[in-house]
């Protein structure tokens, strides 16, 4: 009987033993748990202040976007509402995504571009338009590849329009031969990848049996601005949506029947230098965000790269424009 209560006795107590060392496994697991989720969020917000300040000196890394879920960045995705008067009722509600100014360069890396283009696929856009600079110096055509690799894997149901930005056509002032020839290698590169690059040219938009018009324009400082082509076969009466990279373009659409127009090219600097015999400066009246100019929208969108220059409370952007 000894024996018994003996065993009866080891039993009683590992049993108890038992739930001590699970609860205090469970109290292991969480303590655990919450120690690896603050060094989580302490390592998310380290790279987050260091994606920040080096984009504040001009410098794009893959810090710059978090991939582990919603938490602190520095890129910003911004919703707006964009109201077209002619839209179909059927088109509301739509989502267009757009970005600009890639810039992929030694400074703005590959596996950056790559996150954006991560988190531009999450947002679900209907189609999404570009507004040129892919590039910024580039003359071997191993960076003007690389980002056509990387603007191929946007993916959305009705597809992937874009213009020309003036770094898209080298590093001078005024079409040339040359500069003509880069600008052909640029669009001959994207197109491959499935991108439709509308070069002074337009395309008519089918999305659920309704139409949308997108006008691209080259570029206007290079000369390369050509609204009377891009135009030609574009109906007074339906819902247009135009992509010039510059946006002191929409001061030379007055004529055309333009709704909207997006454009880049500012990263977001209210002041524009210039060296004419000496360094001026002046204020920009388009820099970032919606305006309205004579009737019709313009956004112009802070971008997604950076040439080198410092910029301060001018986080890169994606922008979702919800039709209305």
């Amino acid at each position: 009987m000894e024996g018994v209560f003996e065993g009866f006795f080891e039993l009683h107590v590992r049993s108890d033993d038992i739930s001590d060392i699970i609860g205090k496994s469970v109290y292991d697991m969480v303590r655990k748990t919450e120690t690896k989720t603050k060094q989580g969020r302490l390592l998310r917000h380290g790279k987050h202040l260091h994606a920040a300040a080096l984009g504040s000196l001009g410098v794009c890394t893959s810090w710059a976007v978090d991939t582990d879920g919603p938490g602190l960045e520095w890129i910003e995705v911004e919703e707006v509402d964009l109201h077209l008067k002619r839209l179909p009722t059927a088109l509301r509600g739509k989502r267009v995504v757009h970005i600009s100014d890639l810039h992929l360069s030694k400074i703005v890396t590959a596996r950056y571009l790559e996150h954006c283009v991560q988190r531009i696929n999450e947002l679900d856009p209907d189609f999404v338009v570009i507004t040129g600079d892919y590039i910024t110096h580039d003359l071997s055509g191993k960076y003007r590849e690389k980002v056509a690799d990387i603007a191929g894997q946007i993916r959305c149901p009705h597809g992937v329009y874009a213009c020309l930005g003036n770094h898209d056509y080298g590093a001078v002032l005024k079409l040339g031969s040359r500069c003509n020839q880069q600008a052909d290698q640029v669009v001959e590169s994207l197109t491959s990848r499935g991108i439709h690059v509308l070069r002074n040219q337009s395309t008519h938009l089918q999305i659920d049996g309704h139409s949308i018009w997108l006008v691209g324009l080259g570029d206007l400082w290079v000369g390369d601005f050509k609204p009377h082509h891009a135009f030609e076969h574009v109906p007074k009466r339906e819902t247009v949506i135009t992509l010039a990279h510059n946006p002191r373009a929409i001061h030379k659409l007055h004529e055309y029947p333009v709704d909207a127009v997006m454009s880049g090219h500012t990263h977001g600097a209210l002041i524009r230098w210039r060296f004419s015999g000496g360094f001026s400066q002046k204020a920009r009246r388009f820099h970032a965000g919606m305006y309205e100019v004579e009737g019709k929208k313009l956004y112009v969108i802070r971008g997604l790269g950076r040439i080198g220059r410092a910029r301060l409370n001018a986080p890169p952007e994606i922008t979702v424009l919800t039709l209305r």
